[in-house]
């Protein structure tokens, strides 16, 4: 996926596109997260779509929820998917950095040379 250490740099336009194709995934990532929570708060609190999605995205910004937890079923849900989404985010985050650092550490080792 990336270049080997002893190929020259990916060049910058070709870079761009693999940055886009990393941020795909990173969204990919972070609406596949959402999903769980938005079925999770549609079943357990009753909630419709619209206010399930905004429960989940709250959680993924760790802002307060919208629409609290009403059941100690849903307050378990709530801290578990917590749990869950920020994990997520930090792997989207993370996958959305791996081309920048890995173009960083390639160039580094290119001027050691």
């Amino acid at each position: 996926m990336f270049e080997h250490v002893k190929n020259d740099i990916l060049p910058f336009n070709r870079f761009l596109f693999r940055l886009f194709k990393f941020y795909c995934l990173a969204c990919a990532l972070l609406l596949l997260g959402i999903l769980p929570g938005v079925i999770g708060f549609m079943v357990l609190d009753d909630l419709t779509l619209f206010q399930s999605f905004m429960n989940a995205i709250s959680l993924l910004g760790s802002i307060e929820l919208p629409h609290p937890p009403q059941t100690a079923h849903s307050h378990v849900f709530t801290a578990l998917y917590s749990l869950f989404i920020e994990t997520v985010f930090f792997l989207a985050v993370a996958t959305l950095l791996a081309p920048v650092v890995h173009r960083i550490f390639h160039k580094m080792h290119l001027q050691t040379d």
